[in-house]
């Protein structure tokens, strides 16, 4: 199984971490858990759903319940002016890294930002190796640090929500797609995120500024309806509205499309299972405009899976369905036990 490491670093976490924070800070919602490690086990502590963090103000100290505590926390966030890309650079048979004016330079992007990769696969001779790289605005990172000023939890890592919540699935499904090349899709409300994995390397990350928002849009304009009417709509699985729906995923899915055909040329591979995640992945219609578009098998699944619980009722009932919504922040912490 390949070991996600973070793809942008604002702390280290100390060697002896047991319990850890995971907190997505998503456009609609702030979404946290605490995992604790026991040996080899994954052990849910507790989980909340709390407001949407506004990036536009000052940022104030986070208030977190007290039933969820812990010494660290690993933060991860959508950003609009986030990059996440696959790049590839010739190294030398020492290098595992980049230096960073390159990984700006393939990234395309300024002093302004803090960038980070992880080696992905290391090329043989003179071919290339490639690299799962990030990067976020200073602002953004300065913004989410100010959060929590003093005392615990500590920060220890930030990073893109479209890269976190791929240990969640590689937890979760990571035995059943053993040898295989799937592809997983991360759709929110403002963005989604694509990863082609291939036995468990990524192969090719992308993301899109498209999700529930764009869809609601849609609705309104085709039907006449108010916002909230429209998000009623997209919920209710008798109205037919899979024209509105393909109409405005079609750029989107082609660039799937096409990043699929890609993938399968170039590694040889056949991709016929697509997971689905995020709060998006929850509309009724959303598993077969996608399963009709890229001609896979559409799958949902739990971060939760593969994850034991702490008390067979710590998950609340109206969270419980929403189980998909919590993939970022699953992942971010168990990303940071991965660098314990």
């Amino acid at each position: 199984m390949y070991d996600i490491k973070k793809a942008i670093k604002g702390g280290r976490l100390q060697k002896m971490a047991a319990s850890l924070l995971g907190v997505d800070f998503s456009t609609t919602s702030t979404k946290v858990v605490r995992l604790k490690r026991i040996k080899e086990e994954l052990v849910l502590m507790g989980i909340d759903l709390l407001p949407a963090v506004d990036f536009g103000t000052e940022a104030c100290r986070i208030e977190l319940p007290r039933n969820i505590t812990a010494n660290y926390a690993c933060l991860a966030y959508t950003g609009k002016s986030s990059v996440v890309r696959m790049v590839n650079a010739l190294l030398s048979d020492e290098q595992t890294e980049l230096p960073e004016r390159k990984l700006r330079e393939l990234l395309n992007v300024g002093d302004d930002y803090r960038v980070s990769a992880t080696l992905a696969k290391k090329g043989q001779g003179r071919h290339d190796s490639s690299f799962l790289a990030a990067a976020i605005p200073e602002d953004d990172l300065h913004f989410l640090l100010s959060m929590f000023p003093s005392g615990p939890p500590a920060p220890a890592s930030v990073e893109v929500a479209g890269l976190s919540f791929i240990p969640a699935f590689l937890n979760a499904r990571g035995k059943e797609c053993r040898g295989e090349a799937v592809c997983l899709i991360e759709t929110g409300e403002s963005a989604s995120y694509f990863v082609f994995i291939n036995e468990g390397v990524p192969a090719l990350v992308g993301k899109f500024n498209f999700g529930g928002s764009t869809l609601r849009e849609k609705v309104v304009q085709d039907l006449g309806v108010d916002d909230e009417l429209a998000g009623t709509i997209l919920t209710d699985s008798s109205i037919n509205i899979s024209t509105s729906m393909n109409d405005v995923m079609t750029p989107f899915l082609k660039q799937l499309s096409i990043s699929k055909d890609f993938i399968e040329r170039h590694q040889g591979c056949q991709i016929s299972k697509v997971y689905v995640s995020g709060g998006t992945s929850l509309l009724p219609h959303w598993p077969s405009v996608v399963e009709q578009r890229l001609h896979a098998e559409v799958l949902p699944w739990s971060p939760f899976e593969n994850i034991q619980y702490d008390h067979p009722d710590i998950v609340p009932e109206h969270l419980a369905s929403q189980a998909t919504r919590f993939a970022a922040a699953v992942g971010a912490a168990i990303g940071g036990f991965g660098e314990s």
